[in-house]
């Protein structure tokens, strides 16, 4: 059945996120704390009470750390932070105002065939907007404009709310009320402690925080002092599912209404971590209870006639629990040390085609700037407990073919259909091998003051032979305008899942972005 293209699809953008070093310098990050790729100090996981003076100028309006390390580290090439006044009027106001404009254009091959196509061309206007800070508190908002195409073939418009919340400072409590994006973990591109957030693997994108999509909840950061410690709190009670692209299906096979949970006080998110910050290293633990931002795939009907035969799939949440990890040290000034892991174990798997096994995710990485080049080196494994590779097919249990053929074919209609699910969802839960080996490489130079940017990302699957490489230049044409140019490549041996949708994802790009 071709609809595990769907999953192959969202797991390749799992694994891909190529983010740029300082990506769109002069939009505004609401709350990152300031990352030294030689400091164990960092805080990437800054929490409602930052005030965005160190925020990361490259990711637009992300709420929380986790993106790539370079996107906290490297410099902003000159840009000057929207959140700093470009006047006296403007230092007075209560308001302030930023964004940028862009266009893009991601043209790839057609599967099949010797030719090239267009994988997507749109532009997009982005308003940012910030309330002062005061004593008690100020407020975040990002709105998206988009006109295009992004993977499908019609042009459409996109009016996106991103986020939109406000902050309230309590004394030792900070919080935070509204549409909000949380990323979890320190370790980069990967990161297993991440399960709040959902993801948009439609959308395509130099900058790898552009396929985040923001929830309604509140967050909390409680400080204990005197201790050198901090008790964050989420609560999401919508379910918002992470997005794929559209594929054809088979014939007699169609997409039915997502099963998703209710929004219910008793069916919400919750997700609590203690955060340990000292002068030498920081950590984390966490637990979070709810339900799984990437869906499985499960029959909804099967109807099997002569006339009309039709079959119904369609995507179903399941609720999870997951327990993590994570760290961040130094080596003197020679090398940053970050790690982190994560058990997750749906609840009543064994029943759930849409559900994938437990399993144990774990990355450990280093990075190093030499002058004006940045390295990020990094390890990342998974562990599926009470793993049985799915076969994809059913055998048919023939007794019962000459006492009642009706009941023989649709038993045996039902037991392939869901054959080939499981083997879907163990491709979009990562799942195909019992332990997987990966290794991820992020490269950037500096140069010409800054305005210059080369880097590259390179992953290797040792375990499945699959590579991907996205490689990228960014230069500066003046203080508000951005060039960028670079692919997005990967491959792998047939059979496998990038070896599957090379043609169809793999795409150079170039973009024009110009800040305000």
């Amino acid at each position: 059945m071709s609809s595990s293209a769907l999953s192959r699809a969202a797991l390749f953008s799992a694994w891909l996120g190529a983010a740029p070093a300082w990506a769109a310098a002069g939009a505004v990050a609401p709350d990152h704390g300031s990352s030294s790729a030689g400091s164990s100090t960092s805080a990437p996981d800054a929490g409602p009470e930052s005030d965005g003076a160190t925020a990361s100028p490259s990711t637009e309006g992300e709420s929380s750390g986790g993106a790539g390390l370079f996107e906290q580290s490297v410099s902003s090439v000159g840009a000057a932070s929207p959140d700093t006044p470009k006047s006296a009027a403007a230092a007075a106001s209560s308001f302030q105002l930023s964004g940028y404009t862009r266009g893009d254009f991601y043209v790839g091959k057609v599967p099949g065939y010797a030719q090239g196509s267009m994988k997507a061309g749109y532009g997009e206007l982005s308003l940012i907007s910030r309330a002062k800070k005061d004593a008690m508190g100020d407020a975040f908002a990002e709105v998206r404009l988009r006109y295009g195409m992004q993977g499908d073939p019609q042009q459409e418009v996109t009016v996106d709310v991103r986020e939109a919340y406000v902050n309230a400072y309590l004394g030792p409590l900070d919080l935070r009320l509204g549409k909000q994006i949380v990323v979890w973990g320190r370790a980069d591109l990967l990161n297993p402690t991440s399960n709040i957030t959902p993801v948009d693997f439609r959308i395509r994108s130099p900058i790898e925080d552009d396929r985040r999509i923001g929830n309604v909840g509140a967050r909390g950061f409680l400080r204990l002092a005197p201790l050198p410690m901090r008790l964050e709190g989420v609560w999401m009670p919508n379910y918002v599912a992470s997005e794929v692209p559209t594929v054809a299906l088979p014939q007699y096979v169609s997409y039915d209404t997502p099963r998703y949970t209710k929004t219910d006080l008793d069916r919400g998110l919750l997700a609590g971590r203690l955060h340990l910050e000292l002068p030498s290293i920081e950590m984390s633990a966490s637990y979070l209870h709810g339900y799984a931002p990437m869906p499985g795939l499960s029959l909804s009907s099967l109807t099997i006639n002569s006339t009309n035969p039709q079959v119904l799939i369609a995507r179903t949440a399941y609720r999870q629990q997951v327990v993590g990890f994570d760290f961040s040290t130094a080596i003197g000034d020679i090398l940053a040390i970050r790690g982190e892991a994560a058990y997750r174990r749906p609840y009543s798997y064994q029943d759930r085609i849409n559900a994938p096994h437990p399993d144990l995710q774990y990355a450990l990485g280093g990075d190093h700037t030499f002058g004006s080049v940045s390295v990020i080196a990094q390890y990342v494994g998974r562990y599926v407990f009470s793993w049985v590779k799915e076969p994809g097919i059913a055998h048919a249990d023939t007794s019962t073919l000459k006492a009642d053929p009706t009941a023989f074919l649709n038993q045996s209609a039902l037991d392939n259909i869901n054959a080939v699910l499981g083997k879907t969802n163990q491709m979009l839960f990562s799942q195909t091998e019992k332990v997987q080996h990966l290794g991820t490489v992020r490269v950037e130079w500096l140069t010409l003051h800054d305005t210059l940017s080369i880097s590259a990302l390179g992953m290797v699957n040792v375990t499945t032979k699959e590579w991907l490489a996205s490689p990228k230049i960014g230069y500066r044409m003046s203080d508000s305008l951005i060039a960028y140019v670079g692919a997005e490549i990967l491959t792998g041996p047939t059979g496998t899942l990038f070896g599957l949708v090379d043609q169809k994802m793999s795409a150079g790009y170039v973009e024009l972005r110009s800040t305000f």
